[in-house]
């Protein structure tokens, strides 16, 4: 890297004299001669080193319906009402407490500690079923929270469900449950962001 600085200071400083020289020179004189002898290196700051933070040094997480790390449980339907994040998503019925839930996990494998900021995202409501309060839980060092999303509105961008600890690994995750949920539950995309 200081190689690097060295080289492309010296450049800067070889470009200036040239300029320098082409300013002073007569307008008829079209040949321009490097320098005779190699200019000074201009003292660089190197750049600081590299934070090892978790909200410095860890890229955001994006976990859609089809990666890996999603898995669903139940009677999921694949669909594309619009605005879906990438190739369609996934619905299900909201079922009532009686009835077996259908569900679906977003789980993260975070490569360092610290807190993020999680959210979700939903595609269009083209057919107006979809549920106004769709249980998201969250599972985090922080516990099991479970935040109520309207997916009849803010569709096609990302949602902040909150800011959540997590441990390096695979132990948290984002579900997503159609138990009591009042229309269909939309299974698509969520996104950890390291907390600033």
């Amino acid at each position: 890297m200081k190689l690097k600085l060295y080289f492309a200071a010296m450049s800067v400083s070889v470009l200036l004299t040239a300029c320098q020289h082409q300013q002073t020179s007569k307008p008829e004189a079209a040949t321009m001669t490097a320098p005779a002898v190699a200019a000074a290196p201009v003292a660089v700051a190197a750049p600081p080193a590299a934070s090892t933070s978790a909200s410095a040094s860890t890229a955001e997480i994006i976990i859609d319906n089809g990666d890996p790390s999603f898995k669903s449980e139940g009677n999921w339907t694949s669909g594309a009402g619009g605005n879906d994040f990438k190739d369609g998503s996934a619905y299900a019925s909201g079922t009532s407490a009686g009835d077996a839930a259908n569900t679906a996990t977003w789980s993260p494998d975070i490569t360092s500690a610290g807190t993020y900021d999680v959210y979700e995202w939903h595609g269009e409501d083209p057919n107006s079923d979809h549920a106004t309060k769709a249980p998201f839980t969250v599972k985090s060092d922080d516990g099991a929270k479970t935040i109520l999303v309207n997916l009849q509105t803010n569709s096609g961008k990302w949602n902040l469900l909150g800011t959540f600890k997590f441990a390096a690994g695979k132990g948290g995750n984002v579900s997503l449950s159609s138990s009591n949920a009042d229309g269909n539950v939309l299974a698509d995309a969520v996104k950890f962001v390291p907390h600033h």
